[in-house]
């Protein structure tokens, strides 16, 4: 059962007294440069030795907030165009370092790197991050202090070059003003932080400033970065067309139907003053490129969770996170045309966006037992969403929402949101949101409301938090994913960690999590207390161990109270070069069956490995194992099977090769049903895509996908469809 709630996690607090905040722990000073900087990562100008020198670092893992036993330093330089940054990482055995060929925003902790985050407002409340790795391989992403949430969907443009010597790395990174979300003027002092990971026997991670493993509060221990002066305003205009012509063929059966199509569309991003970010977009079409992960389907009611890819979408994604609930741009199935507008300074930051979406997809109903769908038909889907920190007795923001979707058919759903976030301590947060939506369905209106009240503590080894919250019966959310409703209910957690210098388990942390939810008309629907074991140790690896013995619920309106124990096995890790990452889950005990609201034998394994066979082809394998079996005679009822490959060869730094292959099986038997079900189903997709890209939104694509659906209430369907596709951007 995948609803918001567990899309989230929920903590909340036994509150402490309010420590004062904490004060920058280093300030840089950025020096203007006079001549051209080379990107080629050794850092050998002289501009570069006039810059002062941050070397002052902290290990947060393995041991926390200790000194650090790898010398790290970090210089800042800009002039009216770009900010450039210059990192340099000692390391006594540079044999042992980890720098594969990846795609971009793959550069992870598996593999060294270093990572920037800048605050361009100095409000430490969103952060852009910036990775880089020894190959010069990019990554980069936004940070949103309040919800802890980093998302590396957004991409900036930047450039970035490394340099490997005899016993150090370095790397360049030029980030141009247009791509910072800076107001103008620039603030007397930017918040940044300087990150390194750096993978060995076990993961270690160093930073400027003084972070935790874990910490409660990010960009409030941010380094300051000043004397940045007399910087222009940024502005500038990007067109980017897209062009593709396909050619795909349809077999239904034994029917055939074939379709040759060139479609064509266009973004435009327009930054016409420092705080604005206006983007367009008309007839976005990304469906070739990518595949959703399979995910398991066959014994949950309620709505599934599929992350957004398409670019238009991903500017301001911050923005549109909530304490809880959070806009789910893939609502809006099919766009013609969309339009957003984005500001950001020291004091404001929001965003509105308006998107005309042919539909063909379907609307979300929630229940309380179930999601119910309809189909989607056109509709004009508009939000608006602003933020304002503040700086009263700790720090904080307040949000407010407005959310609309207007169908065709004069159908629509509205929604208002307020929202708070407050920390009267580096320590301590607290969040609220309350929500209220109105719907006219077919000329029946309705009205709803959604409360959400959170908090949590965490001083290093001590974590407590509570939290609570009601979705009312008729609540809808058309523009985000609700898929329960009618319920209210509570929980939390604490959690006690033991730091181990140089132990295999380095962190060792004891849990206790409850949580009980009930009915709009107070039946128990859900009953939770599960100790567990959670640590951290070699490899970068994770272990969790819950014992899920006092585990009750409740899946069908008048359903029965089940019982359903389970004991649940989590690790994951990264081995070594050529085993680049594995995990493994598995779950056994008692599950409940929701087609008959029984019930029954649970068995879940799932698993996954990375391979680097050679140095420039990656494997990623995963696969999952779903079985329900009858409680006495175990008897088989329900497998579920995912699968998926994807193999990725780097022919050079522009030019990949990539191959996903993907396998989803579900079968019920008949035998254990009263009812008609459908013995067996299976869908396998196959995609090849080359792709050459220049640089950000400069790239040719050309691929062909097959995909094939069989059941045996149907006849079998098979998709054939090659295309090239080709996006050039302009910078105007």
């Amino acid at each position: 059962m995948k609803t918001i709630f567990h899309r989230t996690r929920l903590r909340a607090s036994v509150l402490l007294g309010a420590f004062a905040i904490c004060a920058s722990s280093f300030a840089l000073q950025a020096v203007r440069t006079q001549q051209a900087i080379v990107l080629d990562g050794k850092l050998d100008e002289a501009e570069w030795q006039r810059a002062p020198v941050q070397d002052q670092w902290v290990e947060n893992m393995p041991n926390e907030k200790a000194p650090v036993r790898f010398k790290n330093e970090v210089r800042v330089l800009y002039d009216k165009d770009a900010l450039y940054v210059g990192l340099k990482g000692y390391d006594p055995d540079i044999a042992k370092i980890n720098a594969p060929f990846v795609r971009r925003d793959k550069v992870f902790g598996t593999a060294d790197n270093f990572i920037v985050w800048i605050d361009p407002t100095g409000a430490r409340k969103f952060a852009q991050f910036f990775r880089i790795n020894p190959r010069g391989i990019l990554g980069d992403g936004s940070w949103t202090e309040d919800s802890g949430n980093e998302d590396f969907a957004p991409d900036y443009d930047y450039e970035g070059a490394a340099f490997i010597g005899s016993d150090f790395w370095s790397a360049e990174l030029r980030i141009p003003w247009t791509s910072l979300r800076m107001p103008h003027p620039a603030p007397e002092k930017l918040t940044f932080i300087a990150f390194r990971n750096m993978p060995r026997d076990t993961r270690i991670r160093m930073s400027t400033a003084p972070l935790g493993r874990d910490p409660n509060c990010f960009l409030c221990v941010a380094d300051e970065l000043t004397g940045i002066t007399d910087i222009p305003k940024a502005s500038g205009l990007t067109v980017t067309p897209y062009a593709t012509v396909s050619a795909s063929e349809e077999k239904v059966g034994d029917v055939k139907t074939r379709d040759t199509k060139l479609s064509a569309g266009a973004d435009i991003k327009w930054r016409p003053s420092s705080e604005w970010v206006l983007d367009a977009t008309f007839r976005p079409d990304f469906s070739q490129l990518e595949l959703d992960q399979p995910q398991l389907r066959s014994n949950t009611r309620f709505a599934i969770f599929v992350p957004e890819k398409r670019p238009f979408f991903l500017e301001g994604t911050d923005l549109y996170s909530l304490p809880d609930t959070s806009i789910y741009t893939r609502a809006i199935t099919d766009p013609l045309w969309g339009a957003r507008a984005t500001y950001r300074s020291a004091t404001l930051d929001a965003t509105a966006i308006t998107v005309t979406d042919r539909g063909g997809g379907f609307t979300v109903l929630p229940n309380t037992f179930f999601s119910d769908f309809k189909e989607q038909g056109r509709s004009q889907a508009t939000i608006a969403r602003v933020r304002m920190p503040y700086t009263l007795a700790g720090t904080g923001s307040i949000g407010a929402l407005l959310s609309d979707r207007t169908y065709e058919n004069g159908s629509s759903n509205r929604a208002v949101s307020f929202d708070a976030t407050h920390k009267p301590s580096d320590a301590t947060r607290l969040r609220s949101q309350i929500m209220f939506s109105s719907t006219d369905d077919d000329g029946q209106r309705t009205t709803g409301h959604y409360l959400y009240l959170d908090g949590n503590h965490d001083d290093g080894p001590h974590r407590s938090g509570a939290y609570y919250f009601e979705i009312s019966p008729k609540f809808r959310f058309d523009n985000g994913l609700v898929g329960q409703s009618g319920f209210r209910g509570l929980g939390g957690d604490y959690r006690y960690c033991v730091n181990r210098k140089d132990a295999f388990f380095d962190n060792v942390c004891p849990n206790v999590s409850f949580r009980e939810s009930r009915t709009w008309n107070d039946v128990p629907l859900q009953r939770f207390v599960t100790p567990a074991l959670y640590a951290n140790g070699a490899k970068n690896s994770e272990w969790n161990f819950q014992p899920r013995f006092i585990n009750y619920r409740r899946v069908a309106e008048g359903g029965k109270w089940h019982h359903a124990p389970t004991l649940f096995f989590f690790a994951n890790g990264n081995p070594g070069k050529t085993l680049t990452y594995t995990f493994v889950e598995t779950e056994i005990g008692r599950s409940i069956d929701v087609a008959t609201d029984s019930l029954a034998k649970l068995a879940l394994v799932s698993t996954g490995v990375n391979l680097r066979p050679m140095e420039r082809i990656e494997l990623e394998t995963s696969m999952t194992d779903y079985r329900l079996f009858d409680n006495e005679s175990s008897r088989w009822r329900l497998v579920e099977k995912n699968a998926s490959l994807v193999g990725i060869g780097h022919i050079t730094s522009r030019d990949t090769l990539r191959l996903i292959a993907q396998y989803s099986l579900s079968k019920r038997n008949p035998a254990a049903y009263e009812f008609a079900v459908t013995p067996r189903s299976q869908t396998q997709a196959l995609s090849l895509l080359y792709a050459h890209k220049r640089g950000l939104g400069r790239e040719l694509n050309v691929g062909v996908t097959r995909s094939a659906t069989t059941s045996t209430s149907s006849a079998k369907a098979t998709t054939t469809e090659a295309f090239v596709k080709l996006s050039w951007a302009v910078s105007l």
